[in-house]
């Protein structure tokens, strides 16, 4: 049930994007320059109970491979 609901909310949240792109298509493109799926796996975690070091160790993760998106 929890990987159902996990599903239906973030695809739920990609379909919004995706809307707000086709009628605003710069608002579409910042919006999807977030860091939303990073956000969204913490958010995950968090609500799964993970312990407050492995959140840090993933974001400390997240954050060494932002220099690699960049380019």
């Amino acid at each position: 049930m929890a990987v159902l609901s996990k599903v239906i909310i973030s695809a739920l949240i990609i379909g919004f994007v995706t809307e707000i792109s086709k009628r605003h298509p710069t608002y579409g493109g910042i919006i999807a320059a977030l860091p939303l799926v990073s956000l969204l796996s913490l958010f995950w975690m968090q609500i799964q109970g993970e312990k407050t070091a492995q959140l840090s160790q993933f974001a400390s993760g997240v954050l060494t491979g932002i220099p690699a998106t960049v380019y």
